[in-house]
């Protein structure tokens, strides 16, 4: 099929099984879906290299990948190996990779555990969880970590004053390193949203070390270690107890997540605004160290016809949009930029990741604060959104990152 076609096809699946309804992570399945996977990623090569990527690595095999379904009813059920001792005598164990709390919309952004003590020959499962941001498993052996979002290679095209066009570093999206490591070179999984449906990522250590690792979308948070001792040795921790602390961890952050919902989730304080009317502050999103809360803070306020709402975005970690539909179809995320001999470019929508729409809304057409925070900021500047309700209605909204008009992170904004 030609690169025309082919990206045509995927623009067109994204919209299908988006209309809205999938988050990031969902968008970057259907990319996966039609083969944007560890078969097309070697074809990255020299081009991903001169990003910064893993230079002289094989990417991941087959088995070695981890990808949740792309919808329901086309599932492909992941199978986790055989946790335990194995017929040679090392072990298989388990560490959960992120994880959340659907019910408030927490994500907990942490390695559980975040140390572990295993020896030679012994592999690790890592185990992705969580529904609302994409992981990587990276093992740098000292070398810089890559940037998860670059400009593209076309972006010296771009008008003067305006952004450059931004997309997924490949060098942090796609895998390499094989699913061996001894301590030297970088093994990366990957976005896990990317990985082959029915997949796991198992990595298996040959030399004794302490190796330390990190996830390159949430590097401040996201740090583990794997300390190999030589075959033989007694282990602290036996994986039972490794689960108990990692339940009795995630309850922790969930108290912690519901704290900061409770500091931040009270009513609006209204101001006088410079023009007229009140300003109404409404914060998007909030974190600590290890949890992070996926919410418009109140995430349900009524305000009158003049006023205006202020969201800010003070993440270091979590990017936000604003993004109010209007009546409008919901814009694709990802508009893949197909490449002749690898895998498409994974270009952020500029009608996602930039403002768009006047100052003043009416509650139609389609209104969007862009990208604020966190790894946006360096290319978007925005850190806050303004807009004026003049004419009275219900308006729902969302964060294009986190939720859907339907599901995750959303809010009702009422006019009088």
């Amino acid at each position: 099929m030609d690169s025309t076609r082919q990206g045509s096809n995927v623009t067109k699946l994204v919209r299908r099984y988006g209309t809205g309804q999938l988050p990031r992570r969902d968008a970057l399945r259907v990319l996966a879906g039609l083969g944007l996977t560890t078969a097309g990623v070697a074809a990255i090569g020299a081009g991903a290299r001169s990003a910064g990527a893993i230079a002289g690595r094989a990417p991941l095999q087959p088995h070695s990948g981890l990808h949740a379904p792309l919808l329901a009813q086309d599932a492909a059920t992941p199978v986790a190996p055989q946790l335990g001792e194995r017929p040679d005598g090392t072990r298989v164990w388990r560490v959960q990779v992120a994880g959340d709390n659907e019910a408030e919309l927490l994500e907990f952004m942490t390695f559980f555990p975040r140390e572990l003590t295993i020896n030679a020959g012994d592999s690790v499962f890592f185990d992705f969880k969580g529904h609302h941001a994409p992981h990587t498993v990276t093992f740098l052996s000292g070398e810089e970590a890559p940037k998860l979002i670059v400009p593209s290679a076309d972006s010296g095209t771009t008008a003067a004053g305006e952004p450059p066009e931004i997309m997924f570093n490949p060098a942090a999206a796609f895998p390499g390193g094989g699913d061996t490591y001894d301590g030297t070179g970088v093994l990366n999984s990957g976005l896990n949203v990317l990985f082959p449906p029915d997949q796991v990522f198992t990595v298996t250590f040959t030399s004794p070390g302490t190796f330390d690792y990190l996830c390159l979308v949430h590097p401040l948070m996201m740090k583990g270690t794997v300390t190999v001792q030589e075959q033989g040795a007694a282990v602290p921790y036996e994986q039972t107890e490794v689960d108990s602390m990692m339940a009795d961890h995630m309850a922790e952050l969930t108290e912690e997540g519901k704290a900061l919902v409770a500091e931040y989730n009270s009513t609006a304080t209204p101001t006088a605004g410079a023009a007229g009317g009140t300003v109404w502050d409404i914060r998007a999103g909030a974190e600590g160290e290890e949890v992070a809360v996926l919410r418009f803070m109140p995430d349900n306020l009524t305000i009158a016809a003049g006023d205006t709402v202020r969201w800010t975005v003070e993440s270091e970690l979590e990017p936000h949009t604003v993004t109010f539909l209007g009546g409008d179809v919901p814009p694709d995320l990802i508009e893949p930029q197909m490449q002749e001999g690898g895998p498409p470019k994974l270009v952020f929508n500029p009608a996602v990741v930039r403002r768009v729409g006047t100052e003043v809304y009416t509650g139609t057409g389609y209104a969007n604060s862009g990208a604020m925070g966190a790894d946006f900021e360096e290319y978007t500047g925005l850190t806050t959104y303004e807009l004026t309700f003049d004419t009275p209605g219900e308006y729902l909204y969302y964060c294009a990152l986190h939720g859907s008009p339907t599901a995750g992170m959303r809010a009702t904004l009422t006019v009088t």
